[in-house]
């Protein structure tokens, strides 16, 4: 399989397409559903298995500017989780939780 420039289909192009194929839609459909934890959780997959595609490419087509974009957005992509983890902390921490001690609604009588 040849393109219009003579760039060959090789192995590295092929798990690349595989990663994309089989390994972003569950991330995607985490990132969308669910609870915020799980939400959190897909966008983190996600952020990995774009990282380890955006590297096989840069590999497939031997250009050094996807393998640049690959390495910033590992960096990159963790620290982002992290604030997110922090804002959902600081969310879910603010409520309080129904049953909890001085909510009123425990119903013991007290």
């Amino acid at each position: 399989m040849s393109g219009g420039t003579g760039e060959q289909w090789n192995i590295w192009l092929g798990a690349a397409a595989l990663l994309l194929v089989l390994g972003l839609p569950p991330g995607l459909v985490a990132g969308c559903r669910g609870t915020p934890h799980e939400r959190l959780a897909g966008l983190a997959l996600t952020g990995t298995t774009a990282t380890a595609a955006l590297l096989l490419a840069a590999r497939g087509f031997g250009r050094s500017g996807y393998e640049d974009l690959g390495l910033v957005l590992a960096v990159l992509g963790p620290v982002g989780v992290l604030v997110f983890a922090r804002v959902l902390g600081r969310t879910q921490g603010s409520r309080p939780s129904p049953g909890a001690e001085g909510s009123g609604t425990s119903g013991d009588g007290e």
